[in-house]
């Protein structure tokens, strides 16, 4: 795409950065729900008053650093006369984290968070004891991702149905990380899970349908609690999906019983 010198500032600038970083206007698109000829028209010049959650949405897509972010909102007030706060953006940004944590350990369903690239990022106690993680190895905070633990030889005999399983994660994790591609730590990610057993022959024969259903279920075979059936819950947050909360409610009246016993269930 050639640059129309005649363009604004911001134009220009939301062009560049989306270049530099190997998205699509699509892509752009698709993260910040607008749609791709809104984001057509803003490169274009043909938007001379975006709304200040347009900016603070491309800003967050793009992941802008803080002199990016600064360019691009000096160049937003000169197009619009609308002043945009760079600290409060950066406070937003900043928030996401810190939120999925909270709100995992303070639901009493097992439950983790996840970040966009599906990396495992903080568990609940009742999560660790469910899924018989290392509590150490939480603690320690290495990233692991979620595919890798599913597609661990040592832990396959752990789920029911793994095959259905392992496909039904691989098919959402491609539609979910479907705008993420062009990311360097996406193709790194992508070159470490294929080398994962199975994984390989796994991902080749299975590609995103759509829009995956919110909730599945699928059972376990816990060690101390026996086999569990268990529902998936996923809440993702508003705006740009920084991470996820996956929580795991009882599937039948069996593991309902068991989250009663070990309180993870209210009444």
């Amino acid at each position: 795409m050639v640059i129309d010198s005649t363009t604004s500032d911001f134009a220009q600038l939301v062009a560049r950065f989306r270049q530099e970083r190997g998205m699509s206007q699509g892509q752009l698109a698709h993260a910040t729900r607008l749609s791709r000829t809104y984001i057509y028209h803003i490169e274009n010049g043909m938007r001379s008053n975006p709304s200040p959650h347009v900016a603070e949405s491309i800003v967050r897509a793009l992941q802008l650093q803080e002199d990016e972010r600064r360019q691009l909102f000096a160049a937003y007030t000169k197009l619009t006369g609308h002043y945009l706060d760079t600290e409060q953006v950066e406070s937003t940004l900043l928030d996401f984290g810190e939120l999925a944590r909270l709100l995992v350990h303070n639901t009493s369903n097992p439950a983790h968070s996840l970040d966009r690239l599906w990396f495992l990022h903080s568990w609940n106690e009742a999560a660790i004891t469910l899924f018989e993680v290392e509590e150490e190895v939480v603690e320690e905070g290495e990233k692991r991702h979620l595919l890798e633990l599913v597609f661990d030889a040592r832990r396959r005999r752990y789920y029911y149905g793994w095959e259905n399983l392992a496909r039904r994660l691989v098919s959402d994790f491609q539609y979910n990380t479907r705008t993420l591609t062009h990311l360097p730590e996406y193709k790194e990610l992508w070159k470490h899970l294929r080398e994962l057993p199975e994984f390989r022959r796994i991902a080749a024969a299975t590609y995103p349908e759509g829009r995956p259903t919110p909730s599945f279920v699928f059972q376990i075979q816990n060690s101390k609690l026996g086999r569990v059936t268990l529902r998936t819950a996923t809440t993702v947050f508003t705006g740009i999906a920084s991470y996820s909360m996956v929580s795991y409610v009882p599937g039948d009246k069996q593991t309902l019983e068991i989250y009663r016993r070990y309180n993870w269930q209210p009444g």
